[in-house]
């Protein structure tokens, strides 16, 4: 299996989707629009109706095809490596996930020459959780390729301070999301934490708190694996408490009132049967007179 490094490897062209503008006269399809690297090795832009995004594709020996989520291309966002990817990042991200799956697929780890790192740390990791037949294996990965690598990748795990990671996470609590789009917009924006939204805060700290597990366990997989001497590090840096679900308010009688008061006609009479019953909207529809 040929697989070239990102540092050996130079940044191949394709005028359908190495620009911004380009893509955007792309016919919106799940099969991706695939550029190759090198042999058995594609890079993949597949352009949905939430947008666009970068998919790597390997080839093995035996022609299995193995695919990996890369992250949201840069056609609405700057490029910055965290929330959206340039064409040329994508490559460099792609390479790196097809030296990292050769490998596994040899039955190989990555050299012990050379600082092991955040990377090397997060690789082995999850390649354990490979072989163990872990689920959610790939919505992690996604999640440490887009919130983990972009910053920490080149941090040898030994040289990691519990105030980097601490200010790493704090930023990711406050990094924007990336908006949803419909069909009559074709674009992705990045939607800044509002401060003064309580349930936005909350589950952008939920998101950074799920990101920190991903990082600590892989961590800790290098500390029992005897790649780091001290887990104290990352082991003083904590979560943020009670951000796992969203608060439960209900609404107060003047509320209520001015709710009601802004209804008309048979929603409003709907409107009432939910505040008195409690009941949700599919079960009040199918409520007949003969049900009392």
């Amino acid at each position: 299996m040929n697989v070239m490094g990102p540092q050996m490897a130079r940044t191949v062209r394709n005028q359908k989707i190495d620009t911004r503008s380009a893509r955007t006269k792309l016919t919106e399809r799940r099969e991706p629009y695939w550029t190759v690297l090198s042999t058995g090795c594609a890079l993949g832009y597949r352009r949905g109706a939430k947008g666009g995004t970068w998919i790597a594709r390997l080839r093995d020996d035996d022609g299995k095809q193995h695919y990996e989520a890369i992250g949201a291309a840069d056609d609405a966002l700057g490029a910055d490596g965290f929330n959206a990817f340039s064409f040329q990042q994508a490559q460099e991200r792609a390479r790196g996930v097809f030296a990292r799956k050769a490998r596994e697929l040899a039955g190989e780890f990555a050299p012990d020459d050379g600082p092991y790192t955040v990377a090397k740390a997060l690789d082995a990791y999850f390649s354990e959780r490979e072989r163990r037949g872990s689920k959610g294996l790939a919505k992690d990965r996604a999640a440490a390729n887009v919130r983990i690598l972009p910053e920490l990748c080149n941090i040898e795990i030994g040289k990691l301070t519990t105030k980097r990671l601490r200010d790493w996470h704090a930023r990711l609590a406050a990094a924007p999301r990336l908006a949803r789009v419909g069909r009559l917009t074709k674009s992705r924006n990045a939607r800044a934490v509002d401060p003064g939204d309580g349930d936005a805060v909350r589950a952008r700290r939920s998101t950074a708190n799920r990101t920190l597990t991903i990082l600590k366990a892989a961590l800790n997989h290098a500390f029992h694996e005897g790649r780091v001497t001290s887990d104290e590090s990352w082991r003083r840096v904590k979560p943020f408490r009670g951000v796992d679900a969203p608060v439960v308010r209900f609404l107060s009688e003047d509320e209520c009132r001015r709710l009601v008061n802004s209804c008309e006609g048979v929603f409003r009479d709907l409107v009432r049967a939910a505040l008195l019953t409690g009941c949700r909207y599919g079960e009040l529809i199918r409520m007949r007179t003969s049900d009392f």
